[in-house]
């Protein structure tokens, strides 16, 4: 299949090179000269030969392809039908987030004490007041145990020696449920483990599965992610000789005095949305969504997060029956958008003051993220910028990709319902984008 697949896309190099060097072939049974193909239209024909295999048959595909400079469509099939897009969601997600928080937006968690502190002994709780910091993690700090440490150093550092009382998180930034709307069970334990306003090492804990062959560390899902943080930051003060009198995820009002021992800031959101959007990291986005919500309507919630997003998408022009938002991630499988609705945003992107933050945080083709291991050796290795989106019967890739006359292309690619295995799409998806990169209108910028 992967032969045939490629085969065709040589044929098309062949054909639009017949036709750009101006090669005519005689009409059937005329004996006369029929017109070569032009460039855009050997372009729609070797994509159609590609979506049009019969075993996509029973398959919901949808692709749109605009050059945003001319505002040409150079390729439409479905684009205003409805898809689950998987990961596709993180476009929404990430780029309204950058859009009304700013690149440099950072996430503040306040350490604070209730009671006295005399001698080195705090006669009372020490709070942790978080607002969904999302990068005390292996993938953000290269250790999270570590960074855990270093915020013990300075809990320590503030003369604190033993808290009669107990660890506690403070405030509820995020009072909903700490799983997505619509996750399956089966992701509950990986790819959908839960988030709160205290986060850490994206919810997973560390965990040493002893074997005949040896030990090995694995990483299991949390289902409670406060708790798996106070744990974890009980751990560093015991270690720095800090002794609490227990962990407690009962919250305590900060509506009442709170004495603040230490504050500190995550990394601004231009260095998180790469670890977001490369290896597509579900937990980024949901605390995105509700970071959203909290933000502009002051309620941490998913619905108040589905709605900033669902508002600013009508300001980019996007209709409102052209999407609805249910998480951040796209685990949830009620999430629908339109290719159009993704175009739109992708549109609106390019023209954001912040373009190059998002389109530096996507993955690129042959070289990182998801697929660091597509298109290698082709003209779109190192060339197109793209987000994946993966789950049960669906495969979607959408972005940016320059083409031969470097013009930056922009397209949105959505599957759904297909009984192929996926790297049948994936190859079809890979052979569009090398035929992008390829292609040469001769409209040059």
């Amino acid at each position: 299949m992967k032969g045939t697949l490629w085969r065709r896309l040589a044929l098309f190099g062949a054909t639009a090179t017949s036709a750009l060097a101006g090669a005519c072939a005689p009409a059937a049974g005329s004996g006369g000269i029929a017109p070569a193909r032009s460039p855009l239209e050997a372009l729609r024909f070797s994509i159609d030969s590609l979506v049009n295999d019969p075993m996509f048959a029973n398959a919901h595909i949808g692709l749109l392809i605009v050059n945003p400079r001319t505002g040409d469509t150079l390729y439409s099939r479905n684009a205003g039908k409805l898809f689950m897009p998987a990961s596709n969601q993180k476009i929404l997600t990430g780029a309204v987030a950058l859009h009304q928080l700013g690149p440099n937006y950072r996430f503040r968690t306040v350490i604070g004490k209730r009671g006295e502190l005399r001698d080195g002994v705090l006669n009372g709780d020490l709070i942790v007041v978080g607002r969904g910091d999302p990068t005390i993690s292996d993938r953000m700090k290269g250790n999270a145990y570590a960074a855990m440490q270093a915020i013990a150093d300075s809990i320590a550092a503030r003369g604190i020696r033993r808290i009669t009382g107990a660890l506690r998180p403070g405030g509820n930034a995020f009072p909903d449920s700490i799983y997505g709307y619509g996750w399956e069970y089966d992701d509950l334990t990986s790819s959908g483990t839960p988030i709160d306003e205290l986060l850490f090492n994206e919810g997973q804990v560390r965990h040493i599965r002893r074997t005949a062959r040896g030990d090995t560390i694995e990483y299991i899902g949390t289902r409670n992610p406060t708790l798996a943080y106070l744990a974890a930051l009980d751990t560093a003060l015991r270690a720095r000789g800090v002794v609490a009198g227990g962990i407690t995820d009962s919250i305590a009002s900060v509506t009442e005095p709170l004495d603040t021992v230490y504050v500190f800031d995550s990394p601004p959101l231009r260095e998180i949305l790469p670890p977001f959007l490369k290896p597509s990291q579900n937990q980024i986005g949901e605390i995105l969504l509700k970071t959203l919500g909290l933000e502009r309507t002051g309620v941490g919630i998913a619905d108040s997060g589905a709605a900033v997003i669902t508002r600013q998408l009508r300001e980019w022009g996007v209709d409102s029956s052209g999407v609805y938002v249910y998480d951040g991630s796209g685990l949830s499988r009620h999430d629908l958008v339109t290719p159009e609705t993704i175009m739109k945003i992708l549109l609106a992107m390019q023209r954001d003051t912040a373009f190059q933050v998002f389109y530096d945080a996507l993955p690129i083709a042959g070289v990182d993220g998801t697929i660091r291991t597509r298109m290698v050796g082709t003209p779109a290795a190192n060339n197109l910028r793209a987000k994946t989106g993966t789950i049960e019967f669906v495969r979607s890739l959408s972005g940016y990709v320059t083409d031969a006359d470097n013009n930056r292309l922009a397209f949105s690619f959505l599957s759904n319902h297909f009984i192929v295995p996926v790297s049948q799409i994936s190859r079809v998806q890979d052979a569009v984008g090398v035929l992008l990169a390829k292609y040469r209108s001769g409209r040059s910028p």
